[in-house]
């Protein structure tokens, strides 16, 4: 009996350790969301010829202009800054900026709730239900964005998003399956 009462107490010592221990390796920054006037001090048809050569949406999913994702712009950086710097290859010690755009009438001054999912190329769910309640959208033509280290997706290789976005009216819209290559 007190063989196993020590067996079991330096199992969950060493236990207790290598969770302590391990989880600064592998976790990164909490992921974080927010949004920025998709209009800021650009023009509007320089805001529309930027989100034309960001990935564009079938016709169904309208009300979502595009979707792209890009490394984290800082805050002040519009979202001319954040289209110009899109990529879709990231390193796994990077963080990634997954980005939507959207148009809708009445949103400016209201919140919106974001989710983020991240899929396997056969469709199965890598990470995901990373969720954002309250994001304050600044005006009617807003890029919201969620900010998630490569490293919290635990997972390599060819991957597909998707955020949804729920406005203040009921709304809910859907930015479509778009890649990502994390190396």
């Amino acid at each position: 009996m007190r063989r196993w009462f020590k067996t079991g107490a330096i199992t969950a010592a060493a236990l207790l350790l290598y969770v302590t221990a391990g989880v600064p390796a592998w976790a990164g920054s909490a992921p974080a969301a927010g949004a920025r006037p998709a209009v800021s001090g650009e023009a509007t048809k320089q805001t529309q010829s930027l989100t034309a050569q960001a990935q564009t949406i079938p016709t169904f999913f309208a009300e979502v202009t595009a979707a792209f994702t890009a490394p984290p712009t800082p805050p002040t950086g519009g979202l001319g800054d954040a289209v110009a710097a899109s990529r879709d290859t990231f390193s796994i010690t990077e963080s990634i900026e997954f980005n939507a755009v959207l148009l809708e009438s009445g949103l400016a001054g209201t919140t919106a709730d974001l989710t983020l999912f991240v899929f396997d190329p056969r469709g199965q769910l890598v990470a995901g239900g990373f969720s954002f309640f309250g994001i304050q959208a600044p005006d009617d033509r807003t890029n919201f964005f969620v900010t998630v280290d490569a490293a919290s997706l635990f997972a390599r290789g060819r991957l597909n998003w998707v955020i949804t976005i729920s406005d203040a009216f009921g709304g809910f819209f859907v930015t479509g399956f778009h890649a990502i290559e994390i190396q």
